[in-house]
């Protein structure tokens, strides 16, 4: 009796070890998973000002008549615009940003031209324009096109008078902003303005009629800032 129970003790010892093992949990391996950080998107919407320049090519194209016949000319205008423009955003849950704009610029071109036998002076002093816009934003660019009214200050005259007219017209473009900060932003833009009509007849004495067809090309760079 005591030698079996002896026996059973030592067997039991000996497999203490091999059953402690089957009984023993195993910790589960550790999981990673990868986190993504999306880049933050600054918002377009709410109103926005800031400051531009540029260079501005303009070509001009008219007609006088009279007594005596008619003639024609065209010429082409070149020089550096300072402005400021304002304005402001609605930006959509699909990205779009849709608003409107407001700008004024000073220009600095002036050229002269010969019309019915007179050298005269020409240019635009001052011009604006009120347009709206509508954009696709890609997070920190906005990308957009742009068209409205225009109007500007035309000034024709013969040596040193610059009697002026102010001209109506419109004006279509295309640019980008990118926003450094949630509040800064820079801007590219290419416009195209077109004033089809004006009438100067009163500068070119009784009888004669003059009709100016003026058209330009202008490429800004601005900075701008968002409230």
């Amino acid at each position: 009796m005591t030698r079996a129970v002896a026996t059973a003790f030592l067997v039991v010892l000996a497999g203490g070890p091999s059953l402690a093992a089957d009984l023993a949990v195993t910790a589960p391996a550790p999981v990673y998973q990868e986190v993504y950080v999306e880049e933050e998107e600054l918002p377009w919407d709410g109103p926005y000002l800031g400051l531009r320049g540029g260079y501005d090519w303009t070509q001009v194209r008219g007609t006088i008549s009279g007594a005596s016949g008619s003639s024609s000319w065209s010429n082409g205008i070149a020089g550096p615009i300072v402005g400021a423009f304002a304005g402001y955003n609605f930006q959509f849950d699909n990205n779009l940003v849709a608003g409107a704009e407001v700008d004024g610029d000073y220009t600095f071109d002036m050229s002269q031209y010969v019309a019915g036998g007179v050298s005269r002076n020409h240019g635009i002093n001052w011009g604006g324009s009120l347009r709206g816009r509508i954009g696709y934003s890609l997070g920190n660019a906005l990308i957009y096109g742009t068209a409205g009214a225009a109007v500007a200050n035309f000034y024709l005259g013969t040596g040193s008078k610059r009697p002026h007219e102010v001209i109506y017209g419109y004006t279509v473009g295309a640019g980008v902003d990118y926003a450094f900060t949630e509040n800064v932003f820079a801007r590219l833009e290419y416009r195209y303005t077109g004033y089809p009509s004006a009438d100067f007849s009163r500068y070119f004495g009784k009888g004669n009629t003059a009709d100016q067809e003026t058209s330009s090309n202008t490429v800004t760079a601005g900075l701008g800032v968002k409230f």
